[in-house]
């Protein structure tokens, strides 16, 4: 088990990105095949992965992801091919203390080879996962792009790569699907086809595929987001839809002044309010907007 400094909780989200993992202060002794937990101080567990590549030392070369701005000294790195979320809910210190015999301190890096502690631990996390074709054929957008230019003829490959670039496919939208219940924010939608990872900020690298930075949107709606023709606002204690005057279809009209239908259960999660900002600056025609009064709720 390993911790997640309170400061960085994206670096989880990061690690996925990347598949791998770079740990400071000392090495530990990790191998292929190992199962690793990760546990984010002061909050509890947010992972669970399966080691594909035992753990070396770094050589000071390596291309660090993580966001602390060399404030951590990192000495060694591990990588992983499976991931998976927590899917449960948040357990207790105490509670994993009874039921895997761990020591008092969630800080420290425990281990164990306890079977039944294993198994405790593991029915933590999703262990399961759907995948449709798109996903089976490209892990990453990135990947999908780089096959497009090859893709010269109008085939099944091609349309499966233009569905995975267009969807953001990769952990973050794994990680956005998980934290969404696989629903539209907006409409509800649960038909995982059409679902799309959007950022609510702008793209600029793996350290913004958190999910505190993302929706996840029904394709129509994503790109009626990207265009700043539909939006999410804080109106005080909610998250309201707002659409602009220009979108004249009555579908996407109705959705105007609306609550967000899907929000994350850990608050941690929600839509970022520096990022909605940040958006809502692309969106002139909100200014002089009314305000909503009626008394929405999250159902």
């Amino acid at each position: 088990m390993l911790t997640i400094h309170k400061d960085y909780p994206n670096h989880w989200e990061i690690a996925k990105e990347n598949g791998l993992w770079d740990m400071a202060k000392r090495m530990s002794p990790i191998k292929k095949g190992d199962v690793v937990y990760f546990w984010l101080s002061q909050h509890g567990f947010v992972g669970r992965v399966e080691v594909s590549v035992d753990a070396t030392a770094l050589t000071g070369v390596e291309n660090l992801p993580w966001t602390d701005d060399g404030e951590r000294l990192y000495v060694g790195r591990f990588r992983f091919d499976r991931a998976s979320d927590l899917s449960a809910r948040q357990v207790s210190w105490a509670s994993v203390m009874e039921s895997t015999g761990l020591s008092a301190n969630p800080s420290l890096r425990h281990s164990t080879t306890d079977s039944a502690a294993e198994a405790w631990l593991s029915s933590l996390f999703t262990t399961t996962t759907t995948e449709d074709d798109a996903e089976r054929a490209f892990a990453t957008a990135e990947s999908a792009a780089a096959e497009l230019a090859d893709l010269k003829e109008d085939t099944r490959e091609r349309a499966l790569a233009e569905i995975a670039v267009r969807r953001g496919q990769g952990q973050f939208r794994t990680s956005l699907l998980s934290t969404y219940g696989r629903r539209c924010a907006v409409t509800g939608t649960a038909e995982g086809a059409v679902l799309e990872a959007a950022h609510i900020s702008p793209y600029r690298g793996t350290h913004t595929n958190i999910v505190a930075n993302g929706l996840l949107l029904r394709s129509d709606i994503h790109t009626l987001f990207d265009l700043h023709l539909l939006t999410v606002q804080r109106e005080g204690g909610y998250l309201v839809v707002r659409v602009s005057p220009a979108v004249v279809e009555m579908i996407y009209r109705e959705l105007d002044g609306r609550p967000v239908r899907h929000l994350p259960d850990e608050p941690q999660d929600f839509p970022s309010t520096e990022a909605l900002a940040d958006h809502n600056q692309g969106c002139p025609w909100l200014s002089g907007r009314y305000r909503v009064t009626v008394d929405y709720s999250r159902s």
